[in-house]
């Protein structure tokens, strides 16, 4: 970047008298040097890291350049995190597909990224995960009534963001299974 483009640009925005004359190398360093040091900490979406850069004060475009050229060379992968997060959240978390999103959209992960993580996810898995959920739980409530254990049941299921028929499908499932 040519610093008088910059200085130019500077001028031109709001804070301009935020930043002195100090040079625009040592400035987009200041933006490296932050930008990698939030990457190493844990894996964060572009969106994140843009936030959190803006929140230090950096300038729009050095911080914009800064993460375009991250993603060029592979350092920030959106695709591949948000797939990541989506594999944790059904395996280990046994989430719903429309909590996930929720998350992922709660990340500032762009649309094509959820879209694709979310793509992985059809409803027979989904069906699957929430039944292995539902019969761990239900073991867990034997000792209440029939009517008590089938309500905690089906609201633990739909605070996992499951739909009223997997949740329904779940709980017959799960009553069935245990029950022999």
């Amino acid at each position: 970047m040519d610093i008088d483009t910059f200085l130019k640009d500077l001028g031109s925005a709001e804070g301009a008298n935020k930043y002195s004359l100090k040079s625009v190398d040592s400035l987009e360093e200041d933006v490296r040097q932050a930008l990698l040091k939030l990457i190493e900490r844990s894996g964060k979406s572009s969106g994140q890291l843009r936030t959190l850069l803006l929140d230090k004060e950096f300038p729009v475009q050095l911080v914009d350049q800064m993460i375009a050229r991250f993603i060029e060379v592979g350092l920030i992968d959106d695709f591949a995190l948000a797939k990541i997060f989506t594999e944790s959240a059904v395996s280990r978390k046994a989430k719903a597909k429309s909590v996930i999103g929720r998350e992922l959209r709660a990340k500032y992960f762009p649309q094509d990224a959820i879209d694709a993580a979310l793509a992985g996810i059809d409803s027979d898995s989904e069906l699957e995960a929430a039944k292995v959920l539902a019969e761990s739980r239900y073991r867990q409530l034997l000792k209440l009534e029939p009517e008590v254990r089938t309500r905690r049941l089906s609201s633990f299921l739909m605070r996992k963001g499951y739909s009223s028929s997997v949740v329904w499908a779940a709980v017959r499932h799960a009553s069935g299974e245990v029950a022999r």
